[in-house]
């Protein structure tokens, strides 16, 4: 089910940037004898870097929220064989009435997850100084 949710608003910002990316370029490329797979390597690959980190960005931020869909489809499933870390955190906080301990699982989830995103910005930024 969460395929159906986010892999469409994935592919409509795919298709953005591959509209977005500039026409001269590529007919450069082929002008100056590219074959199609080094036109993909060298011009578009690079090009579409910014829009494909965005778009794993979401898809990942998607992911780790995961709650809303497991809990009104699942509820964790036989056994809570489909329970995510967001979902655990809210039937902690509203189901079991655990306030505090809600609040702090969290609170730590939410640093790992800028961590990670720090992390992945920052491999990516030097990915992309090295190709320009």
């Amino acid at each position: 089910m969460d395929a159906w949710v986010s892999i469409p608003f994935v592919m409509i910002l795919l298709l953005a940037g591959l509209q977005a990316m500039p026409k001269q370029v590529q007919e450069a490329a082929r002008v100056d004898g590219a074959t199609p797979w080094q036109s993909f390597w060298k011009i578009t690959f690079p090009l579409m870097l910014p829009v494909s980190v965005t778009a794993i960005i979401l898809r990942i931020i998607f992911k780790l929220k995961l709650a809303d869909i497991v809990i009104n489809v699942t509820s964790g499933g036989p056994g809570g064989a489909t329970t995510t870390v967001s979902s655990f955190i809210y039937r902690e906080y509203r189901d079991r009435s655990n306030v505090g301990y809600g609040t702090m699982l969290a609170m730590i989830y939410l640093v790992i997850i800028i961590i990670f995103i720090t992390l992945l910005l920052n491999l990516v930024s030097k990915r992309m100084q090295r190709i320009t």
